[in-house]
């Protein structure tokens, strides 16, 4: 925290201990919340009569919202520091759970998701920020990458388990209840989290608040930082497009699975994700390079992405094992915002961050809008139902967007790890 530190002092391992089941709580319930609508999915379809491009209309309301609040966020997480700015947001996420799960209309629906969206959106970015903060530079890879594995369990919740509540309370009923404890969740950030160490150099801001606003020009001018925009933008775009919208109703339409085999296969995807994202972590340490790590897993991805275009088998234990090795080079974040974090001064952290996080989130929703306009160029069954043809076609676009993203992130330097570990 800022001024409002406890009295005692503690250690910063004490502290971290203290604030990492809440931190990690409220990142596992921001995966659940964007994640829950790809195995209900199909449900909202049938209920609704929905065509693909409203389907991906849904979801694509999470990170609208998400994008629009990015860079707000980045301001008030360098301004009032991330408890408060986590607080008061994902407050607003738990108020959309609790409106989609009451809503009667795709209007209603949207507006919920909307919201879930907006408070979700300083989660990872303040995370990340603490991190940065309370542990040493060349560990930070480390750090991001085991904050995004826990909060990932938020992904399994949202499989297996959330279809088998939905199958004997509904979703309404299930996500009423995750709405009122995650308001829960968000009230206790206030009293867990502390923003800095106590031992730690503070520096002191005299920024006002409009001049920590104005300062946002500074970083949207440089031009690194929509190189590293384009690569999280796409990869992230892609593996959120996939897993938080069409590989329900892919499992679906092409192999035919019900609600609780597409959360079984699912969860194996989801559980591949974490695993990956735990292993990427330290890989920028052990080959002393960031950039190259982001590019070897880039073009494994892509490849992955290019094998998911070609697949012409009705095997379900084939598609589960592309779709897993799809998810498995997927988790590239920690080495390229530990990139990223390398390149910036402390004091612009947070709108760093956010500045490449709103065109992440922007690149998700205008990728799932896409996406959903190349299925509707397909025409459905008498049940709804895309062809196998447009789901192939949908991954052949998005193995080109992820070999130009590529080239765009090639262009930025590399810092190796090694050059930073005497700073803390």
């Amino acid at each position: 925290m800022t001024s409002e530190t406890p009295s005692a002092p503690y250690s910063r391992r004490a502290a971290i201990i203290r604030m990492a089941p809440i931190l990690g709580l409220t990142f596992i319930l921001a995966h659940f919340l964007r994640s829950a609508p790809a195995v209900i999915a199909p449900n909202l379809r049938t209920e609704l009569g929905l065509t693909p491009g409203e389907l991906s209309s849904l979801p694509a309301a999470i990170f609208l919202g998400a994008a629009l609040m990015q860079l707000p966020v980045g301001v008030l997480l360098d301004r009032f520091g991330p408890r408060r700015t986590m607080a008061a947001l994902f407050s607003l996420a738990a108020l959309g759970a609790i409106a989609f799960s009451a809503a009667q209309g795709v209007f209603g629906l949207a507006v919920g998701l909307f919201l879930i969206g907006c408070g979700a959106a300083p989660v990872f970015m303040g995370v990340i920020l603490l991190l940065s903060r309370w542990i040493p530079r060349d560990r930070l890879a480390t750090g991001t990458a085991i904050s995004i594995a826990v909060g990932g369990a938020g992904m399994l919740l949202s499989a297996s388990p959330f279809a088998a509540a939905v199958e004997l309370y509904g979703w309404r009923a299930s996500l009423l209840v995750v709405g009122l404890f995650s308001l829960a969740v968000a009230l206790t950030l206030l009293v867990m989290v502390r923003d800095r160490p106590e031992d730690a150099p503070h520096p002191a801001s005299t920024e006002t608040l409009l001049e920590t606003i104005l300062g946002l020009r500074s970083v949207l001018r440089d031009v690194r930082i929509y190189s590293f925009a384009a690569v999280t933008a796409v990869s992230v775009g892609a593996l959120v497009t996939i897993r938080n919208l069409w590989i329900g109703p892919y499992l679906n339409d092409v192999f035919d699975l019900d609600i609780i085999a597409r959360g079984n296969v699912i969860f194996v995807v989801s559980l591949t994700w974490i695993i990956a994202a735990v292993l990427y972590g330290p890989l920028d340490r052990k080959f002393d390079t960031r950039r190259g790590v982001v590019t070897c897993g880039m073009l494994a991805f892509t490849a992955m992405t290019a094998m998911l275009a070609f697949n012409s088998s009705s095997s379900v234990l084939v598609v589960t094992i592309l779709l897993s090795g799809f998810a498995l080079f997927a988790p590239m974040a920690p080495p390229i915002f530990a990139h990223a974090r390398s390149l910036f001064p402390d004091t612009h952290s947070g709108r760093v961050f956010t500045a490449i996080n709103v065109c992440t989130w922007s690149g998700v929703f205008v990728m799932q809008m896409g996406t959903g306009a190349i299925l509707d160029a397909f025409p459905v069954d008498e049940l709804g139902r895309s062809p196998a043809i447009a789901y192939r076609t949908m991954f052949g676009a998005l193995v080109i967007a992820l070999l130009l993203a590529l080239v765009i992130y090639r262009r930025i330097e590399d810092v190796r790890p090694s050059s930073e570990r005497d700073h803390p």
